[in-house]
Protein backbone atom coordinates (compact mmCIF):
# COMPACT_ATOMS: atom_id res chain seq x y z
CA UNK A 1 0.00 0.00 0.00
CA UNK A 2 1.30 3.22 -0.73
CA UNK A 3 2.31 5.82 2.24
CA UNK A 4 -0.09 8.42 2.98
CA UNK A 5 1.35 12.08 1.74
CA UNK A 6 2.93 13.70 5.00
CA UNK A 7 0.75 17.29 3.97
CA UNK A 8 -2.65 17.68 3.78
CA UNK A 9 -4.72 20.48 1.10
CA UNK A 10 -4.79 23.85 2.35
CA UNK A 11 -1.48 23.26 5.02
CA UNK A 12 0.88 25.79 5.94
CA UNK A 13 4.43 24.50 5.95
CA UNK A 14 7.72 25.78 6.51
CA UNK A 15 10.68 24.65 4.72
CA UNK A 16 14.31 24.73 2.95
CA UNK A 17 14.72 25.22 -0.69
CA UNK A 18 17.36 22.82 -1.93
CA UNK A 19 16.62 22.59 -5.82
CA UNK A 20 15.20 23.82 -9.14
CA UNK A 21 12.67 22.62 -11.26
CA UNK A 22 12.65 21.95 -15.41
CA UNK A 23 9.85 24.40 -14.66
CA UNK A 24 12.08 26.51 -12.40
CA UNK A 25 10.14 25.75 -9.62
CA UNK A 26 11.75 25.70 -6.24
CA UNK A 27 12.18 22.03 -4.39
CA UNK A 28 11.43 21.65 -1.10
CA UNK A 29 10.88 18.30 1.14
CA UNK A 30 8.53 17.26 3.93
CA UNK A 31 9.52 13.91 6.00
CA UNK A 32 11.03 13.63 2.60
CA UNK A 33 8.15 14.11 0.09
CA UNK A 34 8.91 16.22 -2.55
CA UNK A 35 6.78 20.32 -2.55
CA UNK A 36 7.02 22.32 -5.65
CA UNK A 37 6.64 25.79 -4.96
CA UNK A 38 6.92 28.26 -8.15
CA UNK A 39 8.89 31.67 -7.84
CA UNK A 40 11.31 30.56 -5.03
CA UNK A 41 15.07 29.68 -5.42
CA UNK A 42 17.47 26.86 -3.86
CA UNK A 43 18.71 28.67 -0.35
CA UNK A 44 15.56 30.33 0.88
CA UNK A 45 13.63 29.80 3.21
CA UNK A 46 9.45 29.43 3.11
CA UNK A 47 6.06 29.34 4.04
CA UNK A 48 3.72 28.26 1.68
CA UNK A 49 0.29 26.67 1.08
CA UNK A 50 -0.39 23.13 -0.01
CA UNK A 51 -2.36 23.49 -3.24
CA UNK A 52 -2.32 20.48 -5.03
CA UNK A 53 -1.32 16.78 -3.79
CA UNK A 54 -0.03 14.22 -6.09
CA UNK A 55 1.64 10.69 -5.33
CA UNK A 56 4.87 11.20 -5.27
CA UNK A 57 4.74 15.36 -4.51
CA UNK A 58 2.76 18.13 -3.89
CA UNK A 59 2.57 21.62 -5.46
CA UNK A 60 2.21 24.75 -2.75
CA UNK A 61 2.33 28.51 -3.06
CA UNK A 62 4.71 30.59 -1.48
CA UNK A 63 2.96 33.07 1.19
CA UNK A 64 6.48 34.30 2.35
CA UNK A 65 9.82 33.95 1.51
CA UNK A 66 13.44 34.60 2.99
CA UNK A 67 14.61 35.62 0.28
CA UNK A 68 18.37 35.01 -0.68
CA UNK A 69 19.60 38.82 -1.68
CA UNK A 70 22.52 37.36 -3.96
CA UNK A 71 20.37 35.46 -6.02
CA UNK A 72 16.94 37.06 -6.31
CA UNK A 73 16.01 40.51 -8.25
CA UNK A 74 12.77 42.52 -8.82
CA UNK A 75 11.05 41.01 -12.34
CA UNK A 76 10.75 43.79 -14.85
CA UNK A 77 7.79 42.88 -16.56
CA UNK A 78 4.69 43.66 -14.89
CA UNK A 79 2.54 40.73 -15.26
CA UNK A 80 5.60 38.41 -15.22
CA UNK A 81 3.81 36.43 -12.06
CA UNK A 82 1.03 35.34 -13.98
CA UNK A 83 2.01 35.59 -17.95
CA UNK A 84 3.89 32.57 -17.86
CA UNK A 85 6.14 33.09 -20.74
CA UNK A 86 9.45 33.78 -18.35
CA UNK A 87 10.18 31.20 -15.38
CA UNK A 88 13.33 33.22 -14.14
CA UNK A 89 12.87 37.38 -14.07
CA UNK A 90 13.26 36.78 -10.28
CA UNK A 91 16.58 35.45 -10.69
CA UNK A 92 20.04 37.52 -10.91
CA UNK A 93 21.46 36.67 -14.25
CA UNK A 94 24.90 35.32 -13.24
CA UNK A 95 22.63 32.64 -11.03
CA UNK A 96 20.64 32.19 -13.96
CA UNK A 97 23.05 30.87 -16.19
CA UNK A 98 24.17 28.51 -12.72
CA UNK A 99 20.66 27.19 -12.66
CA UNK A 100 20.69 25.88 -16.19
CA UNK A 101 23.93 24.16 -15.77
CA UNK A 102 22.70 22.61 -12.44
CA UNK A 103 19.61 21.16 -14.80
CA UNK A 104 21.38 20.01 -17.56
CA UNK A 105 23.35 18.18 -15.14
CA UNK A 106 20.67 16.86 -13.11
CA UNK A 107 18.88 15.50 -16.53
CA UNK A 108 22.23 14.21 -17.68
CA UNK A 109 22.41 12.00 -14.56
CA UNK A 110 18.94 11.46 -13.85
CA UNK A 111 17.83 10.12 -17.05
CA UNK A 112 20.74 9.26 -18.93
CA UNK A 113 22.81 8.02 -16.00
CA UNK A 114 25.58 9.79 -17.13
CA UNK A 115 28.45 10.59 -15.06
CA UNK A 116 31.57 12.76 -14.82
CA UNK A 117 30.71 14.56 -17.51
CA UNK A 118 32.75 17.53 -18.41
CA UNK A 119 30.45 20.35 -18.59
CA UNK A 120 31.35 23.80 -19.53
CA UNK A 121 29.99 27.03 -17.92
CA UNK A 122 26.85 28.71 -19.46
CA UNK A 123 27.63 30.85 -22.31
CA UNK A 124 25.21 34.08 -21.13
CA UNK A 125 24.56 37.17 -23.30
CA UNK A 126 25.99 40.81 -22.31
CA UNK A 127 22.14 41.68 -22.69
CA UNK A 128 19.94 39.43 -21.72
CA UNK A 129 16.54 41.71 -22.92
CA UNK A 130 15.24 42.40 -25.74
CA UNK A 131 16.96 39.84 -27.49
CA UNK A 132 13.47 38.21 -29.64
CA UNK A 133 13.58 37.80 -33.97
CA UNK A 134 10.01 36.67 -33.41
CA UNK A 135 6.97 36.46 -31.60
CA UNK A 136 3.84 34.85 -31.76
CA UNK A 137 0.94 36.51 -30.64
CA UNK A 138 -2.81 35.65 -30.13
CA UNK A 139 -6.13 37.98 -30.48
CA UNK A 140 -9.13 38.51 -28.82
CA UNK A 141 -11.56 40.93 -27.22
CA UNK A 142 -11.17 41.93 -23.46
CA UNK A 143 -14.11 44.04 -22.32
CA UNK A 144 -14.68 45.39 -25.77
CA UNK A 145 -11.22 45.80 -26.75
CA UNK A 146 -8.85 43.99 -28.89
CA UNK A 147 -5.55 43.10 -27.05
CA UNK A 148 -2.45 40.87 -28.35
CA UNK A 149 -0.89 38.86 -25.84
CA UNK A 150 -0.28 35.19 -24.67
CA UNK A 151 -2.35 32.66 -23.42
CA UNK A 152 -0.96 31.49 -19.60
CA UNK A 153 0.41 28.07 -19.21
CA UNK A 154 -2.25 25.92 -20.01
CA UNK A 155 -5.38 28.05 -20.88
CA UNK A 156 -7.04 30.17 -23.30
CA UNK A 157 -7.00 33.53 -20.59
CA UNK A 158 -5.12 35.88 -22.95
CA UNK A 159 -2.47 38.27 -20.78
CA UNK A 160 -2.21 41.11 -22.96
CA UNK A 161 1.36 42.63 -24.04
CA UNK A 162 1.73 46.09 -22.61
CA UNK A 163 5.45 46.05 -22.41
CA UNK A 164 7.01 42.45 -22.96
CA UNK A 165 10.68 42.69 -22.02
CA UNK A 166 12.35 39.82 -24.26
CA UNK A 167 11.22 41.69 -27.34
CA UNK A 168 12.67 44.78 -29.01
CA UNK A 169 10.48 47.95 -28.71
CA UNK A 170 9.24 47.89 -32.02
CA UNK A 171 7.74 45.09 -31.69
CA UNK A 172 5.76 46.19 -28.52
CA UNK A 173 5.27 49.52 -30.81
CA UNK A 174 3.46 47.67 -33.57
CA UNK A 175 1.41 45.55 -31.20
CA UNK A 176 -0.36 48.77 -29.33
CA UNK A 177 -0.63 50.04 -33.22
CA UNK A 178 -2.36 47.08 -34.35
CA UNK A 179 -4.72 46.80 -30.96
CA UNK A 180 -6.22 50.70 -32.21
CA UNK A 181 -6.24 49.34 -36.13
CA UNK A 182 -8.09 46.28 -34.91
CA UNK A 183 -10.59 47.87 -33.02
CA UNK A 184 -11.95 49.10 -36.35
CA UNK A 185 -12.43 45.62 -37.67
CA UNK A 186 -16.21 44.42 -38.53
CA UNK A 187 -15.32 41.12 -37.24
CA UNK A 188 -11.72 40.46 -35.28
CA UNK A 189 -12.72 36.81 -34.55
CA UNK A 190 -11.47 36.16 -38.41
CA UNK A 191 -7.86 36.90 -37.12
CA UNK A 192 -6.12 34.45 -34.87
CA UNK A 193 -2.30 35.73 -34.58
CA UNK A 194 -0.20 37.65 -35.30
CA UNK A 195 3.04 37.01 -35.50
CA UNK A 196 6.39 39.49 -35.78
CA UNK A 197 9.64 38.75 -37.32
CA UNK A 198 12.82 40.99 -37.51
CA UNK A 199 16.57 40.53 -38.99
CA UNK A 200 19.90 41.24 -38.30
CA UNK A 201 21.29 42.90 -41.49
CA UNK A 202 18.46 46.16 -41.98
CA UNK A 203 16.61 45.61 -39.23
CA UNK A 204 13.89 44.91 -41.33
CA UNK A 205 10.43 43.71 -40.08
CA UNK A 206 7.37 41.39 -41.41
CA UNK A 207 3.90 41.02 -39.77
CA UNK A 208 2.22 37.60 -40.23
CA UNK A 209 -1.71 37.77 -40.05
CA UNK A 210 -3.16 34.37 -39.25
CA UNK A 211 -6.92 34.26 -40.55
CA UNK A 212 -9.69 31.87 -40.27
CA UNK A 213 -10.81 32.71 -44.29
CA UNK A 214 -8.77 34.43 -47.14
CA UNK A 215 -11.31 36.99 -47.64
CA UNK A 216 -10.89 39.46 -44.77
CA UNK A 217 -11.78 42.86 -46.05
CA UNK A 218 -9.69 44.87 -43.72
CA UNK A 219 -6.32 43.33 -44.05
CA UNK A 220 -5.54 45.84 -46.72
CA UNK A 221 -5.72 49.03 -45.23
CA UNK A 222 -4.77 47.81 -41.97
CA UNK A 223 -1.45 46.79 -44.17
CA UNK A 224 -0.90 50.36 -45.26
CA UNK A 225 -1.33 51.89 -41.86
CA UNK A 226 1.21 49.71 -40.48
CA UNK A 227 3.95 50.36 -43.77
CA UNK A 228 3.31 53.98 -43.08
CA UNK A 229 4.24 54.24 -39.55
CA UNK A 230 6.31 51.73 -39.05
CA UNK A 231 8.95 52.47 -42.29
CA UNK A 232 11.06 49.24 -41.23
CA UNK A 233 8.36 46.91 -41.99
CA UNK A 234 9.11 45.46 -45.56
CA UNK A 235 6.89 42.78 -45.65
CA UNK A 236 2.91 41.88 -44.62
CA UNK A 237 1.84 38.14 -44.75
CA UNK A 238 -1.23 36.36 -44.69
CA UNK A 239 -1.92 33.35 -43.36
CA UNK A 240 -4.93 30.52 -43.67
CA UNK A 241 -5.55 28.58 -40.93
CA UNK A 242 -9.46 26.99 -41.48
CA UNK A 243 -8.37 23.98 -38.98
CA UNK A 244 -9.30 23.77 -35.78
CA UNK A 245 -6.02 22.14 -34.38
CA UNK A 246 -3.12 22.58 -32.45
CA UNK A 247 -0.94 23.75 -35.48
CA UNK A 248 -0.21 27.60 -35.60
CA UNK A 249 -0.28 27.95 -39.41
CA UNK A 250 -2.18 26.55 -41.80
CA UNK A 251 -0.96 25.89 -45.77
CA UNK A 252 -1.83 28.49 -47.14
CA UNK A 253 0.29 31.82 -47.43
CA UNK A 254 -0.70 35.28 -49.43
CA UNK A 255 1.96 38.69 -49.59
CA UNK A 256 -0.47 41.39 -48.63
CA UNK A 257 2.43 43.61 -49.36
CA UNK A 258 6.16 43.32 -50.10
CA UNK A 259 7.95 39.43 -50.33
CA UNK A 260 6.42 36.32 -48.48
CA UNK A 261 10.34 36.40 -47.91
CA UNK A 262 12.83 38.03 -45.62
CA UNK A 263 16.08 37.82 -45.92
CA UNK A 264 18.68 37.48 -42.80
CA UNK A 265 22.47 36.82 -41.88
CA UNK A 266 23.66 34.53 -38.86
CA UNK A 267 27.79 35.69 -39.26
CA UNK A 268 28.41 35.13 -42.79
CA UNK A 269 25.76 32.78 -43.87
CA UNK A 270 22.84 34.85 -45.83
CA UNK A 271 19.63 33.37 -45.21
CA UNK A 272 15.79 33.62 -47.13
CA UNK A 273 13.21 31.54 -45.41
CA UNK A 274 9.64 31.20 -46.26
CA UNK A 275 7.61 32.74 -43.24
CA UNK A 276 6.58 29.70 -41.86
CA UNK A 277 9.69 27.96 -41.52
CA UNK A 278 11.84 27.75 -38.10
CA UNK A 279 14.49 29.92 -37.39
CA UNK A 280 16.77 30.61 -33.92
CA UNK A 281 14.93 33.30 -32.62
CA UNK A 282 18.26 34.98 -30.54
CA UNK A 283 20.66 35.51 -33.43
CA UNK A 284 23.22 36.85 -31.36
CA UNK A 285 23.41 33.32 -29.37
CA UNK A 286 22.64 31.40 -32.60
CA UNK A 287 26.43 32.43 -33.56
CA UNK A 288 28.11 31.49 -30.19
CA UNK A 289 26.41 28.07 -30.65
CA UNK A 290 26.92 27.62 -34.45
CA UNK A 291 31.04 28.69 -34.02
CA UNK A 292 30.95 25.76 -31.03
CA UNK A 293 29.40 23.41 -33.45
CA UNK A 294 31.77 24.07 -36.50
CA UNK A 295 34.66 24.11 -33.32
CA UNK A 296 33.19 20.14 -32.40
CA UNK A 297 32.94 19.07 -36.12
CA UNK A 298 36.65 19.33 -36.30
CA UNK A 299 36.86 20.09 -40.02
CA UNK A 300 40.01 20.53 -42.35
CA UNK A 301 38.50 20.23 -45.36
CA UNK A 302 38.25 16.27 -46.14
CA UNK A 303 35.29 15.25 -44.34
CA UNK A 304 32.15 13.93 -45.29
CA UNK A 305 28.72 15.68 -42.66
CA UNK A 306 25.18 14.43 -42.10
CA UNK A 307 23.49 17.58 -40.56
CA UNK A 308 20.50 15.66 -39.33
CA UNK A 309 17.25 18.00 -38.97
CA UNK A 310 18.73 20.31 -40.55
CA UNK A 311 16.10 23.17 -41.32
CA UNK A 312 16.48 25.36 -43.99
CA UNK A 313 20.23 24.63 -43.80
CA UNK A 314 21.95 27.19 -41.46
CA UNK A 315 23.95 24.85 -39.34
CA UNK A 316 25.12 22.98 -43.17
CA UNK A 317 25.83 26.21 -44.68
CA UNK A 318 27.70 27.21 -42.02
CA UNK A 319 29.91 24.28 -42.21
CA UNK A 320 30.28 23.74 -45.41
CA UNK A 321 33.17 26.03 -46.44
CA UNK A 322 35.31 24.12 -43.93
CA UNK A 323 34.17 20.26 -45.39
CA UNK A 324 34.29 18.00 -48.22
CA UNK A 325 30.45 17.63 -48.62
CA UNK A 326 27.64 18.52 -46.31
CA UNK A 327 24.57 16.40 -46.50
CA UNK A 328 21.42 17.95 -45.01
CA UNK A 329 18.08 15.77 -44.33
CA UNK A 330 15.37 17.66 -43.63
CA UNK A 331 11.23 16.16 -43.07
CA UNK A 332 9.81 19.18 -44.13
CA UNK A 333 9.63 20.31 -47.78
CA UNK A 334 9.29 23.68 -47.73
CA UNK A 335 12.08 24.05 -45.31
CA UNK A 336 14.57 21.92 -47.53
CA UNK A 337 13.52 24.48 -50.71
CA UNK A 338 14.64 26.92 -48.39
CA UNK A 339 17.85 25.32 -47.72
CA UNK A 340 18.27 24.66 -51.45
CA UNK A 341 17.25 28.89 -51.90
CA UNK A 342 19.98 29.10 -49.51
CA UNK A 343 22.71 26.92 -50.74
CA UNK A 344 22.53 29.14 -54.18
CA UNK A 345 22.66 32.85 -52.25
CA UNK A 346 25.88 31.85 -50.23
CA UNK A 347 27.36 30.01 -53.65
CA UNK A 348 27.97 27.23 -51.83
CA UNK A 349 27.96 24.30 -54.19
CA UNK A 350 29.28 21.04 -51.88
CA UNK A 351 26.01 21.34 -49.61
CA UNK A 352 23.12 18.94 -50.83
CA UNK A 353 19.60 18.67 -49.41
CA UNK A 354 17.36 16.01 -49.05
CA UNK A 355 13.42 15.87 -47.66
CA UNK A 356 12.17 12.86 -45.67
CA UNK A 357 11.93 11.45 -41.96
CA UNK A 358 15.24 10.98 -40.81
CA UNK A 359 14.46 7.55 -39.50
CA UNK A 360 13.59 6.73 -42.85
CA UNK A 361 16.52 7.95 -44.61
CA UNK A 362 19.54 7.23 -42.76
CA UNK A 363 19.06 3.69 -42.73
CA UNK A 364 18.48 4.15 -46.69
CA UNK A 365 21.96 5.73 -46.86
CA UNK A 366 23.48 3.18 -44.49
CA UNK A 367 22.14 0.48 -46.71
CA UNK A 368 23.48 2.38 -49.78
CA UNK A 369 27.16 2.42 -47.73
CA UNK A 370 26.85 5.73 -47.42
CA UNK A 371 28.20 7.21 -44.21
CA UNK A 372 29.94 10.23 -42.98
CA UNK A 373 33.05 11.48 -40.82
CA UNK A 374 31.09 14.05 -38.64
CA UNK A 375 26.88 13.78 -38.16
CA UNK A 376 25.50 16.69 -36.65
CA UNK A 377 22.24 16.03 -34.91
CA UNK A 378 20.03 18.79 -34.22
CA UNK A 379 16.06 17.78 -33.25
CA UNK A 380 13.26 19.29 -32.71
CA UNK A 381 12.32 19.16 -28.61
CA UNK A 382 10.91 15.26 -28.28
CA UNK A 383 14.72 14.55 -29.41
CA UNK A 384 15.77 12.04 -32.30
CA UNK A 385 13.77 9.09 -33.80
CA UNK A 386 15.19 5.29 -32.37
CA UNK A 387 15.75 4.49 -35.94
CA UNK A 388 18.00 7.35 -36.67
CA UNK A 389 20.09 6.86 -33.68
CA UNK A 390 20.33 2.83 -34.56
CA UNK A 391 21.34 4.07 -38.04
CA UNK A 392 23.90 6.67 -37.10
CA UNK A 393 25.58 4.13 -34.58
CA UNK A 394 26.09 1.33 -37.66
CA UNK A 395 27.79 4.19 -39.61
CA UNK A 396 30.36 4.97 -36.95
CA UNK A 397 31.11 8.35 -37.63
CA UNK A 398 34.46 9.49 -35.74
CA UNK A 399 32.36 12.72 -34.08
CA UNK A 400 28.76 13.64 -33.24
CA UNK A 401 27.79 16.81 -32.64
CA UNK A 402 24.58 16.66 -30.96
CA UNK A 403 22.94 20.47 -30.43
CA UNK A 404 19.82 20.15 -28.27
CA UNK A 405 16.79 22.73 -27.30
CA UNK A 406 15.06 19.82 -24.08
CA UNK A 407 17.77 18.51 -21.66
CA UNK A 408 15.88 15.92 -20.63
CA UNK A 409 15.35 14.27 -24.53
CA UNK A 410 19.41 15.21 -25.16
CA UNK A 411 20.49 12.91 -21.98
CA UNK A 412 17.85 10.42 -23.01
CA UNK A 413 19.35 10.24 -26.67
CA UNK A 414 23.13 10.55 -25.21
CA UNK A 415 22.21 7.50 -23.08
CA UNK A 416 21.59 5.35 -25.86
CA UNK A 417 24.30 6.67 -27.90
CA UNK A 418 26.74 5.94 -25.55
CA UNK A 419 25.51 2.49 -25.46
CA UNK A 420 25.87 1.92 -28.99
CA UNK A 421 29.77 2.80 -28.76
CA UNK A 422 30.30 6.91 -28.51
CA UNK A 423 31.74 8.47 -25.85
CA UNK A 424 31.11 12.13 -24.38
CA UNK A 425 33.61 14.06 -25.22
CA UNK A 426 32.55 17.54 -23.62
CA UNK A 427 29.14 19.90 -23.55
CA UNK A 428 28.85 23.08 -24.18
CA UNK A 429 25.39 25.09 -22.90
CA UNK A 430 23.98 27.93 -24.31
CA UNK A 431 21.68 30.41 -22.43
CA UNK A 432 19.75 31.11 -25.96
CA UNK A 433 16.47 32.01 -24.21
CA UNK A 434 17.19 34.32 -20.87
CA UNK A 435 14.85 35.03 -17.75
CA UNK A 436 13.33 31.72 -18.93
CA UNK A 437 14.24 28.28 -18.07
CA UNK A 438 15.02 26.57 -21.32
CA UNK A 439 18.90 25.92 -22.23
CA UNK A 440 20.35 25.23 -25.39
CA UNK A 441 23.20 22.25 -25.60
CA UNK A 442 25.97 21.18 -27.80
CA UNK A 443 27.45 18.32 -27.27
CA UNK A 444 30.57 16.68 -29.02
CA UNK A 445 31.04 12.49 -29.10
CA UNK A 446 33.09 10.52 -30.68
CA UNK A 447 32.86 6.97 -31.36
CA UNK A 448 35.46 4.63 -29.38
CA UNK A 449 35.82 2.72 -32.96
CA UNK A 450 34.90 4.66 -35.97
CA UNK A 451 34.77 3.80 -39.58
CA UNK A 452 37.79 4.58 -41.68
CA UNK A 453 38.14 6.01 -45.42
CA UNK A 454 34.03 6.59 -45.55
CA UNK A 455 33.13 5.89 -49.54
CA UNK A 456 32.24 9.57 -51.23
CA UNK A 457 28.64 9.40 -51.98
Amino acid sequence: MAATPPVTMGEIINMEIDGISYQGWGIGRVAGFTIFIPGTLPGETVKGKVLEIKKNFAIAQAISVEEHPEKRVAPHCSVYDFCGGCQLQHVDYRYQLELKAILLSDALLRIGKLKDIKIHPVLGMKEPWGYRNRAQFHVKKINGKVRLGFFQPGTQKLTPVEKCWLLPDIFNDIVRFLEKQLDQWEDVSELLHVVIKKNRIQDEVAVIFVTRRAQVLELKDTALALEDFFPKIVSVIQNVNKGRTPVFFGPKWRAVLGSERIQDRIGKVILSVSPGSFVQVNPEQTEALYSRVLDYAGLTGKEEVIDVYCGTGSISLWLAPKAKKVYGIEEFKEAVEDAKLNAQLNKVSNAEFFAGKSELLLPEMLQKGIKADVIVLDPPRKGCAPEALTAIAEMKPERIVYVSCNPATLARDLGILTRKGFEIVEVQPVDMFPQTVHVETCVLLSHKNPQTSPPSL
